[in-house]
């Protein structure tokens, strides 16, 4: 099965995009989508499987994360009529504010839904700063205790540049979409390395990143 975790956006205005991929050919959508692990989904999902979509949602004063995340499920629905997968949606919502108590319990609600011998995808484009540390940890606590395949960690990028209306409003342009799953394993391989000196750990590290 698949699990996915998406950080929902707290911004009321949301655009489509065809997200051209950087790092990974094999995940680049034809279609335009809002959510770009949705993307992902679209070229990975096969008929009959399992995917428990986790949906991280701040409770912002509008209320547009949680708007946000009813859009995310009626555009993955619509990629999924012509797949047919078993989808099924959980949202953890919690309050917007970055204390520890908070992140801790975001990162155990996270992994309350780990499963053994998942393929887990993440996507970071959107939430808070601190989000991603969380994504990472629960990552690996996944992947070292529940047997987790850690297959995709995206993030879908945008330029703004002015909007030639003369009021001072820009427009989002040049969608990338960006497979960082690669920087999860990197980080597993520093955390191995043992080295009697810095300038070992250093002169073996140049040799990995050159390869």
């Amino acid at each position: 099965m698949k699990i996915v975790f998406s950080n929902l956006p707290m911004k009321r205005e949301l655009n489509a995009f065809r997200y051209r991929t950087e790092g990974n050919i094999t995940i680049e959508y034809d279609g335009e989508v809002i959510f770009p692990v949705n993307s992902v989904l679209a070229r990975t999902m096969q008929r009959g499987e399992k995917v428990k979509v986790v949906l991280l949602s701040k409770e912002d004063i509008e209320g547009n994360s949680a708007v946000n995340g009813g859009i995310f499920q009626k555009e993955l629905n619509a990629i999924n009529r012509e797949i047919g997968a078993q989808i099924e949606y959980i949202t953890i919502a919690t309050p917007f504010v970055e204390t520890r108590d908070i992140h801790e319990r975001l990162l155990r609600d996270m992994v309350a839904k780990l499963e053994e011998k998942a393929e887990i995808i993440a996507d970071v484009t959107y939430g808070p700063k601190p989000l991603p540390i969380i994504m990472f940890s629960v990552l690996n606590f996944a992947e070292k205790f529940f047997a987790a395949d850690i297959k995709n960690i995206v993030y879908g990028k945008v330029d703004f540049i002015d909007d030639g209306s003369g009021t001072g409003k820009t427009k989002p342009v040049n969608p990338v979409l960006y497979d960082l799953t690669s920087l999860y394993y990197l980080n597993a391989v520093t955390n191995s390395m043992e080295y009697r000196s810095s300038a070992e750990a250093v002169k073996a590290l140049d040799t990995l990143l050159d390869l």
